[in-house]
C-alpha cells in the first residue's frame, strides 16, 4: 500500500504528513490509536459525530504551535530554495553592484 500510486485516501495522505512531522514514538502512537478505532475501542466516545469533532478542534485550538511565518526564497549562488523568516533577511542571498563610481 505505501508505494501504490493510484487508491491514496485521506488516511494515507494523514500517515504520510505524519511521518515527516512526527517522532517514531509519536508515530507508533498514532497508528496503534487508528488501529485500535478500526477494531472498535471507543475512547469513551459512542459515535464519532459533532462531539468528537468539536473536542478535536478544542484541543488544536489549545495546543497548536504558533509557528512564524516563513517563506522560500531562491539562493543566487547555488539556485537551491532558502527557508527565510519574515523578520529576518540573510544578506547572503542576494547579489549587490558596487556603490562606487567608477568613472
Amino acid at each position: 500500500m505505501a508505494k501504490k500510486r493510484d487508491g491514496i485516501t485521506d488516511l494515507t495522505k494523514l500517515l504520510v504528513t505524519a511521518a515527516g512531522k512526527f517522532t517514531p514514538n509519536q508515530y507508533k502512537n498514532l497508528t496503534s490509536t487508528i488501529f485500535a478505532l478500526l477494531n472498535g475501542v471507543n475512547y469513551g466516545y459512542t459515535e464519532l459525530g459533532p462531539r468528537f469533532l468539536q473536542d478535536a478542534q478544542d484541543i488544536y485550538d489549545i495546543h497548536k504551535k504558533d509557528l512564524p511565518y516563513t517563506s522560500f526564497v531562491k539562493n543566487k549562488k547555488n539556485n537551491k530554495q532558502v527557508k527565510t523568516h519574515d523578520n529576518v533577511i540573510n544578506l547572503e542571498h542576494y547579489k549587490f553592484r558596487s556603490l562606487k563610481n567608477d568613472a
